[in-house]
């Protein structure tokens, strides 16, 4: 939850108390409706020339940031699970379930990647 509802003020914690009471039930309101709309759109009608039920998603610009959001609270809540604390970090990965977190983490980095290269080239046509 420190990933996800960080302090404002680190160095103050009755100041970061006090925002805290006035924004994380709104924040946490808006993750949750972040995450169901990515849980919506992933439940969207069967592409049927697909294999295996496949999904065709298409968002637009604001579902996408809706989608970059939700991702990012994703891969906060993997990171903390894994110990990385920064940029570089590999975490503490010793076993099968910890590498298939790694491994998740790793390929949600890549969706934000071309979800952000896809909105930067429609940004310009």
């Amino acid at each position: 939850m420190a990933r996800l509802l960080p302090d404002a003020y680190p160095d103050d914690p009755e100041a970061s108390a006090e925002f805290r009471r006035f924004t994380a039930e709104r924040l946490a309101e808006s993750k949750a409706r972040n995450a169901q709309l990515v849980i919506a759109s992933l439940s969207g009608p069967a592409d049927d020339g697909a294999p295996d039920g496949a999904v065709d998603v298409r968002l637009d610009a604001d579902q996408a940031q809706a989608w970059l959001r939700a991702l990012t609270d994703i891969r906060l809540g993997l990171a903390a699970g894994l110990g990385i604390e920064e940029d570089g970090d590999e975490g503490d990965v010793h076993d099968l379930e910890s590498a298939t977190r790694r491994a998740v983490y790793d390929w949600l980095a890549a969706v934000q990647e071309f979800l952000v290269l896809a909105l930067a080239r429609a940004e310009r046509h």
